[in-house]
């Protein structure tokens, strides 16, 4: 096949995705338009790192419906720093929009991974000194994240009382090994002024390509379960039929998780922002909340009538 017949067979493998699903299309043109709102870019999976964006965001809109108008969010692996940078960016977009500020830290040795420690960290799959970043990288991609430098079994247990940051409300875990996600996960641990009833988590390393063989017995998985089976009352569970809320499903729908706090003081607090709380005891049914008009508005709107991308769209992003 030359690369005529490449091209031309991408192309119509594009129509394809387009016919079966016209949410492409819109996906397509909100890429090619400059300052398109952010929500809409949400909606659509137009970011380059949308699980990113969707964490950050609906991290915020919980802090804004339970009265807090700061929050923190962690990248555990920073490599690169291209992620970091992302982060940075939709937390500038989200702050007009919720009136929440978010503080970024970011997490790295930057001498690159450890030595494993077992079966467990799949040493097979990852070796010491993979993606080491240097200083200079880290210093061009990012501004205002603060960077915690060093080993994260080391950092972790010390960042609540070094950095006093706002309450936790999204973290990306990006660590590879279960030793040094158990380590992350631990931030769990910390006393409510530390969190939001319910943190939002990407975990990486949980599908990755075919020679990444994840089970729940190694890696991420593996320090998920043993961090619900010690913590009877704080569960990391992933977001159940993700895919289906999305006006183009994608795989990293599937790695998307919470934190569950319930013992935090607030996690009943009512926060839906879809049907409005009724304003006394033995008011009438609940009922929609009246919608504001436009794109980017981050409040619900009715259910769109008959267009697929309004269809499975979240009702929270469409406009």
């Amino acid at each position: 096949m030359n690369s005529f017949q490449a091209r031309f067979l991408r192309k119509i493998a594009r129509f394809g995705g387009v016919l079966a699903n016209p949410a492409h299309a819109e996906r397509a043109i909100l890429k090619r338009t400059p300052n398109a709102p952010f929500l809409k870019k949400l909606a659509f999976d137009v970011h380059p790192r949308p699980h990113y964006a969707y964490g950050l965001y609906f991290a915020s809109m919980e802090a804004k419906a339970l009265g807090l108008d700061r929050i923190s969010a962690i990248e555990f692996g920073v490599a690169g720093g291209a992620g970091l940078k992302e982060m940075e960016n939709y937390a500038l977009e989200i702050q007009p929009l919720t009136g929440v500020t978010i503080q970024l830290f970011g997490f790295d040795t930057l001498t690159g991974m450890p030595p494993p420690t077992d079966h467990r960290d799949m040493p097979y799959v990852w070796a010491s000194g993979l993606f080491r970043p240097t200083p200079k990288i880290i210093e061009s991609f990012v501004k205002t994240p603060t960077m915690v430098i060093g080993d994260v079994r080391d950092t972790a247990p010390k960042f609540f009382a070094e950095h006093n940051p706002p309450p936790l409300g999204f973290i990306a875990f990006d660590l590879d090994y279960h030793s040094s996600t158990v380590a992350a996960l631990s931030l769990f641990s910390g006393p409510e002024s530390a969190i939001l009833p319910r943190v939002f988590c990407y975990f990486d390393d949980i599908i990755g390509d075919d020679h990444e063989l994840h089970s729940e017995f190694t890696g991420e998985m593996l320090a998920i379960k043993e961090f619900n089976d010690a913590h009877p009352m704080r569960k990391v569970a992933p977001i159940h039929g993700l895919r289906h809320k999305r006006a183009i499903p994608s795989w990293w729908n599937d790695v998307m998780f919470v934190m569950h706090a319930f013992d935090h003081s607030k996690y009943n607090t009512y926060t839906n922002p879809r049907w409005k709380a009724p304003a006394a005891k033995g008011a009438a049914k609940n009922k929609p909340a009246p919608q504001p008009s436009g794109a980017n508005s981050p409040s619900p709107t009715h259910k769109p009538a008959s267009s697929a991308e309004a269809k499975h769209a979240p009702t929270s992003l469409m406009g």
